[in-house]
C-alpha cells in the first residue's frame, strides 16, 4: 500500500511560496549581472570570476537555510533573528575565509523574534551587506572582522548594523545609484520593506545601519 501522502502545512506552504519568490528575484538580478559583464571590455581576472561564483553560491545557500528554517519553524512563525543571522554568517565566513584571508564576525546587542514573513527580506539585505564586506573591505592578504548587532531604537524600530575596519567604499560611491548585484538586492528588498537604510564610510571602515519600521516588528520580543 502506497503511503498516505499529506498536503504541506501552511507554514510549509508560506515558505514555499517565498521561497519561489526570492529565486526569481535573484533569477532576474543573475542575469541583471550577466549583461552588465557583457558590456565589460576587458577580460575579468580569475580572482573576479571567483568572487562573482561566490557571491552567486552564498545566495543560493542562505535562501536554502532561510527556506529550511521557515518550513520548520514554530507554528507562530516567530524567528531569533541575531541566532538565525549567526547561522547565515558562519556559513558565509566558510564561503570566504580563508589561511590567506581570515574573516570572522563578532555579535552583539539582542535576540529579537521576528515574524517569519519579514525574515526572509531582512536575511537576504543583510547576506548582502556580509557578502560585500567580506569580498571587498580589505585588499587580498589583509584578516576581515566585521561586527554584527541587533537593537531596538527609541522609536520602536528594530535596527541591525553591520561594520567592517576595511578600507572604505570607493571616493564618490553613491549607495543610492552605484554598486552591483548587491546593492541592487539591498535597495530593492530595502524598499520593499520601507526600511531605511544608512551608510557612513571612511578609511577606517564601513557600516550599513538597516532600521526596520516599528509597524512591520510591533509583534517583536526580546527572546
Amino acid at each position: 500500500m502506497d503511503p498516505i501522502k499529506h498536503p504541506p502545512t501552511d507554514l510549509t506552504a508560506e515558505a514555499n511560496h517565498r521561497f519561489a519568490n526570492a529565486l526569481s528575484l535573484l533569477s532576474g538580478l543573475v542575469r541583471m549581472q550577466a549583461k552588465a559583464a557583457g558590456r565589460t571590455t576587458r577580460p575579468f581576472t580569475n580572482a573576479e570570476v571567483r568572487l562573482m561564483l561566490d557571491g552567486i553560491a552564498a545566495r543560493i545557500s542562505t535562501l536554502g537555510q532561510l527556506h529550511r528554517l521557515l518550513s520548520q519553524g514554530p507554528a507562530d512563525g516567530a524567528v531569533a533573528l541575531k541566532s538565525h543571522l549567526r547561522d547565515i554568517g558562519g556559513n558565509l565566513v566558510a564561503a570566504f575565509s580563508s589561511e590567506q584571508r581570515p574573516v570572522s564576525i563578532d555579535y552583539a546587542g539582542g535576540d529579537y523574534l521576528v515574524p517569519a514573513k519579514y525574515v526572509q527580506p531582512i536575511t537576504l539585505i543583510l547576506c548582502e551587506i556580509l557578502t560585500n564586506a567580506m569580498k571587498y573591505s580589505h585588499p587580498a592578504g589583509v584578516a576581515v572582522r566585521i561586527a554584527l548587532l541587533c537593537e531596538a531604537a527609541r522609536d520602536g524600530t528594530l535596527q541591525v548594523t553591520v561594520s567592517d575596519d576595511g578600507i572604505g567604499l570607493p571616493e564618490g560611491f553613491d549607495t543610492i545609484k552605484d554598486g552591483g548585484l548587491g546593492f541592487r538586492i539591498i535597495r530593492t528588498l530595502t524598499s520593499e520593506l520601507n526600511a531605511g537604510l544608512d551608510v557612513f564610510s571612511d578609511n577606517l571602515g564601513t557600516t550599513f545601519r538597516l532600521s526596520v519600521p516599528q509597524a512591520l516588528v510591533a509583534s517583536v520580543q526580546t527572546a
